[in-house]
């Protein structure tokens, strides 16, 4: 077959022409959208379900850092849920830190990966568990009020992690008593736990994660000392009066809640009659504090004077003036 001449006729400055205009177009096209490469964050799947039974993860495991390359406009409207990860957490046969096999997989055909990681770092620890008291951490009740006993249903919780985080933890529940002066009851307060630091842990497991909380509130006890009065009641006999009485002890030790001590300025006695009473007379009485108040001690020797009114003296019989 005859090429024609207007084809044939200087073929090598058309060839020459073709491919300068070929590597014309290719410039321009990657002068505006260029090759390049960059780095994302791909999430590591690491669930305790996927890692077997008796291990535990110490710390969690960083994001993979992959280099994918392609066009800036692929790259641009690259998402990194376009690749996933998967571990080789079966391949865990002791505790420690140890490199966990990955192999990575990439969705988007128009970016490729580059030098992928083939590998993670863990550290793993056995995985074990511990009972652990409940302590209540509480404020202090308002001023005159105190705890007068606590506790939690049930008093210990079980917590479940790395061997190594197990020593010295607290399980902490937090109640606030600023304002309570009546008994506090909770049913479901929340369990927190902490590292001999008092560092919160977020990285074990706790059974039950609530507890009933029961807290009895009581007045503060106090004592201090108080004047004793008598108390009497009706009259001595006629021509008598009362010249006086006396209280021994004239002074006793009071016992009770802070604010019903602050509230007395003194003691009484029970009421002692002083109908017919006609001479001096010395009687044991109880006190009579307030509900929730004590006396040291409970009575008192009262003697009561009683003396005779004075007679009045007769009126002179008056004498006839005498005649002269």
């Amino acid at each position: 077959m005859k090429v024609p001449g207007f084809v044939s006729r200087n073929w090598r400055l058309k060839v020459a022409c073709t491919l300068l205009a070929m590597l014309t177009w290719i410039g321009v096209v990657y002068a505006g959208n260029p090759p390049e490469t960059r780095t994302v964050a791909v999430r590591v799947p690491q669930d305790q379900s996927f890692i077997p039974a008796r291990f535990v993860l110490v710390h969690p495991v960083s994001d993979l850092t992959v280099r994918i390359g392609g066009s800036r406009d692929s790259l641009n409207a690259f998402n990194s849920s376009f690749i996933t990860v998967t571990v080789n957490w079966k391949a865990i046969t002791h505790a420690g830190v140890q490199a966990i096999p990955v192999s990575i997989n990439n969705n988007d055909s128009s970016v490729e990966l580059i030098d992928a990681p083939t590998s993670v770092q863990a550290e793993l620890d056995s995985l074990d568990s511990v009972s652990v008291p409940v302590i209540i951490v509480t404020t202090t009740p308002p001023q005159g009020y105190v705890i007068a006993a606590e506790a939690t249903t049930p008093d210990a919780v079980t917590v479940a992690g790395p061997h190594r985080e197990l020593t010295g933890l607290q399980a902490r529940v937090s109640v606030d008593l600023t304002n309570q002066k009546t008994n506090f009851v909770q049913d479901k307060a929340d369990v927190f736990i902490y590292d001999v630091h008092g560092t919160k842990l977020g990285d074990v497991g706790v059974t039950p994660t609530q507890v009933r909380i029961e807290i009895s509130i009581a007045a503060a006890q106090t004592s201090r000392a108080s004047a004793v009065v008598p108390s009497v009641t009706g009259h001595v006999a006629a021509g008598h009066q009362l010249a006086g009485i006396s209280v021994e002890p004239p002074t006793v030790v009071l016992s009770g809640p802070q604010d019903l001590l602050n509230a007395l300025d003194s003691i009484s006695t029970q009421s002692i009659s002083l109908n017919g009473v006609f001479g001096n007379i010395t009687v044991s009485v109880p006190l009579t504090p307030p509900a929730g108040v004590t006396a040291s001690p409970s009575s008192v020797t009262v003697t009561i004077l009683v003396t005779s009114l004075p007679t009045p003296s007769p009126s002179p019989t008056p004498t006839a003036p005498s005649t002269p």
